[in-house]
């Protein structure tokens, strides 16, 4: 069985990182649908941290895990 999740990357304005993770992304999913989704988020300012506003996408990736259960 594989398990996949999508991690988008950001900055706040004390330049630390600030991640959100989306298990089971759409596996069509884009480069283009991520940037947009990742500068609406800043640009909106839907989500704070605890040191301040997110100011800047950072980067994103795709994270797949396969999970093997094994016969005990």
């Amino acid at each position: 069985m594989e398990k996949s999740k999508l991690e988008m990357e950001f900055k706040d304005e004390t330049g630390k990182k600030f991640t959100i993770s989306i298990d089971d992304p759409r596996e069509d999913l884009t480069e283009v649908e991520v940037r947009a989704a990742m500068d609406e988020i800043v640009n909106r300012n839907i989500f704070f941290t605890a040191t301040g506003e997110i100011v800047a996408a950072e980067g994103a990736r795709f994270i797949t895990t396969t999970i093997e259960e094994l016969a005990i």
